[in-house]
């Protein structure tokens, strides 16, 4: 994954959730039972969308029980894009990391997450799965007031969670500032252009206060509001985002890749790196508007 650098020039990780808890797929979370055609054609529809727009793509998958981390994990490797190995509770999680390595996905696999309360078990795991990439979560909820800062993010990072990520071997880390609710996504911002100016890899989870804004909530209405959203965390520096639920992103894809077109006009970045970057949505707009314009010249 390249991330990071001037805004507009690698465009943001767009990461979708499987096996949430409500995913309708998913017929036994203990077991790990799901309905994997139904979950494949989700997948592969925001997979098909990310590479038409060059966007990176990767799946959050979510992990609730020891016994859904082998068919869970195993289901995900097949569509070779980073894994974001997510589990509801220390013990959870630290299973899958191993599960993970004995998959042979350590190469593919992002674990999420590190926190400043990961146990050593935890840490000890993600080491020994051969793990190098981890989110690290800048937010302690036994101080969530004062975690909302950013300089008590910074602290946060400095003295907790980068020395644990040292100690699991990660080489690359993604830090995840934190949404509370939608209100939350103003100081989310603030905390993403303070620790992105410092040189972090920055995003977040809008996905944990906008999961609700669905079609069937909101009808038409719901895409134009979670890219809103989206697009304003990705101005202020968001490098990833976990949008919500697999399936969605082929409908807010487009808008993002306009903004994502005009933040590379403004970075002026160089015109080879833009055969591979959603810059092409810019251009079909040049195109469709030159030819309205002809249509309109002999009307």
């Amino acid at each position: 994954m390249k991330l990071g650098g001037k805004l507009g020039e690698n465009p943001p990780l767009m990461i979708g959730s499987v096996f949430y808890r409500g995913d309708r797929r998913v017929r036994d979370h203990s077991k790990g039972l799901f309905d994997e055609q139904a979950e494949s054609r989700l997948v592969n529809s925001d997979l098909s969308i990310a590479r038409e727009l060059d966007f990176p793509y990767a799946l959050d998958v979510i992990i609730s029980s020891k016994g859904a981390a082998e068919p869970f994990l195993r289901f995900a490797s097949k569509f070779d894009v980073p894994l974001l190995v997510d589990g509801i509770d220390p013990e959870v999680r630290a299973y899958a990391y191993r599960v993970a390595g004995e998959l042979g996905l350590g190469e593919v696999a992002v674990a999420n997450a590190i926190y400043p309360d990961s146990t050593e078990e935890e840490i000890r795991a993600i080491r020994d799965a051969g793990i190098r990439r981890a989110v690290v979560v800048a937010f302690d909820p036994r101080n969530a007031l004062e975690s909302l800062r950013p300089e008590r993010k910074l602290s946060l990072l400095e003295e907790s969670l980068l020395p644990k990520a040292e100690a699991a071997g990660i080489e690359e880390i993604l830090v995840d500032v934190v949404v509370l609710d939608p209100a939350s996504l103003v100081p989310v911002a603030e905390s993403m252009s303070f620790l992105r100016s410092r040189g972090y890899v920055v995003g977040c989870a809008p996905a944990n206060a906008l999961a609700f804004v669905s079609r069937r909530r909101y009808g038409n209405e719901a895409y134009p509001m979670l890219t809103a959203a989206l697009s304003y965390l990705r101005m202020r520096g968001a490098d990833f985002m976990i949008f919500g639920p697999v399936g969605r992103f082929r409908g807010i894809a487009r808008g993002l890749a306009l903004l994502e077109s005009m933040l590379a006009m403004e970075a002026s970045v160089p015109r080879g790196k833009l055969r591979k970057h959603p810059f092409k949505v810019l251009k079909e707009l040049q195109r469709t508007f030159q030819q309205a314009s002809k249509e309109g010249d002999k009307s």
